[in-house]
């Protein structure tokens, strides 16, 4: 794709109105952060058009995915890329495809002030992030919630302090939870009595104090989209390995990692919104006018719909948001 193309596909989106020399205020730019975008699955067409999205805000990024993408695709980049494989079977229910990704990268050592982990059909507000910018030493994470295995009952961090949420809603609200109870215990029992390295030793003091002493307590949140600060990283690899090892779920590792790392009062609140009910996801253009404002991210964007001739209105509604996007 070059800009000739670009410009062709783009000549009739329905763009938005900005005022003045708005959109050049409005996209932001943040040298020293290592974007990281990661696949679940091996869609690696969409992989031109994330790159001309991101690329004026993070000129430094690299993609990972289950698999190496074909010299087609690469061929179709407009810059060079870096891309690496986790080296996993696809699939959102192994559950840990992406922050494998997220480990490999770290271990590759990048001089960086941190790593911007976004999931390849995140939506991110680039000229909303300038509030978590300037809290690049600390990690970003949206709500967290902390629960205890075997407990009939989990409370939020987050306000309202006094949410209270019954164990068999989180287990059929969070259908990717029971697999992993036995595997998690065992890695939480391992945290907090095999403390054999700082990183781990730090982390399973801030678990135990977490769960009154008993080695049961994690934390699970909506990770695909967070923020570890370099000075974080090689523990978060370290811990997050220990997961790894045994497929944790994405969204009880990344949070329980980021808790027992750093005190909650550290960790900088993402601001996104969540659509899961088919109904909600099919279009972009009105979640993108309604969360542009003030939201750092919201999720899903899929802008594989680009491709989806079968359904013009689906296609018209991604070329608007992409070509609206890339605008900004």
């Amino acid at each position: 794709m070059n800009n000739i193309s670009l410009k062709k596909l783009c000549q009739n989106a329905s763009y938005i109105h900005l005022q003045g020399d708005e959109r050049n205020q409005r996209k932001g730019c943040f040298p020293d952060i290592l974007l990281v975008i990661t696949f679940n699955y091996a869609i690696y067409d969409v992989l031109p058009y994330l790159d001309l999205m991101y690329r004026q805000s993070f000129p430094q990024r690299i993609y990972c995915g289950p698999s190496q993408p074909c010299s087609s695709i690469l061929n179709n980049m407009t810059e060079e890329i870096v891309f690496v494989s986790a080296n996993v079977q696809a699939g959102v229910k192994s559950g840990d495809v992406v922050y494998r990704c997220m480990l490999k990268v770290i271990n590759m050592n990048y001089d960086v002030a941190g790593f911007l982990h976004l999931g390849d059909d995140v939506a991110l507000n680039t000229w909303n992030l300038q509030d978590l910018y300037k809290h690049k030493d600390k990690p970003w994470q949206k709500i967290l919630l902390k629960s205890h295995l075997g407990d009939a009952q989990c409370g939020e961090f987050a306000p309202p302090p006094s949410y209270k949420c019954n164990r068999k809603k989180i287990e059929a609200t969070w259908s990717n939870f029971t697999p992993y109870k036995e595997r998690l215990l065992k890695v939480l029992k391992y945290i907090t009595n095999n403390q054999n390295t700082t990183d781990v030793q730090q982390c399973g003091i801030r678990l135990s104090q977490l769960s009154e002493g008993r080695n049961t307590s994690f934390v699970f949140g909506i990770s695909d989209f967070y923020y570890v600060p370099k000075t974080m990283a090689k523990a978060f690899s370290t811990i997050g390995q220990l997961f790894s090892d045994e497929g944790i779920w994405l969204e009880i590792t990344v949070p329980t990692i980021m808790v027992c790392l750093r005190d909650f009062e550290d960790i900088q609140q993402i601001r996104g919104k969540d659509y899961w009910l088919p109904s909600d996801r099919n279009f972009i253009m009105p979640r993108f006018l309604k969360h542009s404002q003030n939201n750092h991210y919201f999720h899903p964007a899929k802008i594989s719909g680009i491709f989806q001739c079968q359904d013009l209105q689906r296609q018209n509604d991604t070329l608007d948001y992409f070509c609206n996007y890339v605008r900004m």
